[in-house]
């Protein structure tokens, strides 16, 4: 199981060594030291457990697993996440903060990404247990038969509305097989969208901060074109019927 960045924060070596100077100092004769280093020390923890680096690697170790078509693609894009943020840590602070709406728009394309993915898993897995439990083709040609040879009113009433029914669930299931198709083809645009987006920011380190603001706007459009693009699939997955 991860550990959570307070936990790596309370068990860094220096914050260790910190509190354990504090324990010493409250022993000691210096007892009136114990209340400052504690504070330090406190402080200390907060810095480090704050630490977006620390953050997004336990976000990404904590994240459930994905469909394997999915998992795959949704790697990707973490991954381009991580790049645009060690990307902006190594620049400077004027073009950190110039590009710092492209890195939040990013991430709340990634979070937003992986809901779905999460959502269309769970679609996925269900198909699939749908797919080796039933036998639709065989059932459907079975009602069929009883039909064309019964003679008997209310049992071909009774096999029409079966047979009805068996059609029914087989369209749904084509349906949602084509929805994860769909969205398996909108998540490689996504991760190609975001590798652009990627090579855009890393071609702006070194650069002044007016040249960046001028292309930031181009990034954000494209980040923004495939939130749109996501939120049509979180349309259509509302008006999915799930067996």
């Amino acid at each position: 199981m991860p550990r959570s960045p307070l936990l790596l924060a309370l068990l860094n070596p220096v914050n260790l060594a910190m509190l354990a100077l504090v324990a010493a100092a409250g022993l000691c004769s210096a007892w009136w030291l114990a209340p400052i280093g504690f504070v330090l020390w406190l402080v200390m923890v907060i810095v480090i457990a704050r630490d977006p680096g620390l953050q997004m690697t336990f976000t990404r170790q904590s994240r459930q697993p994905l469909a394997q078509r999915y998992q795959i693609r949704f790697d990707r894009l973490e991954r381009a996440r991580f790049s645009v943020f060690n990307a902006l840590s190594q620049a400077s602070p004027q073009l950190r903060r110039s590009l710092e709406p492209v890195e939040l728009a990013l991430d709340e394309l990634v979070e937003h990404a992986y809901q779905l993915c999460l959502r269309m898993s769970a679609l996925d897995n269900n198909l699939a247990v749908q797919q080796i439990s039933s036998d639709f083709a065989g059932e459907i040609a079975k009602m069929e038969k009883n039909i064309a040879e019964t003679t008997d009113p209310a049992a071909r009433r009774e096999f029409e509305a079966t047979l009805q029914s068996l059609q029914t669930r087989q369209a749904q299931l084509k349906a949602i097989s084509a929805l994860l198709s769909r969205f398996e083809a909108q998540m490689t645009g996504t991760v190609s969208a975001v590798d652009g987006v990627v090579t855009g920011v890393v071609s702006l380190k070194g650069r002044a901060p007016q040249f960046a603001a001028e292309k930031i706007p181009a990034l954000l459009q494209i980040i923004q074109t495939e939130q749109n693009e996501l939120a049509q699939f979180d349309l259509e997955i509302e008006k999915t019927p799930i067996f």
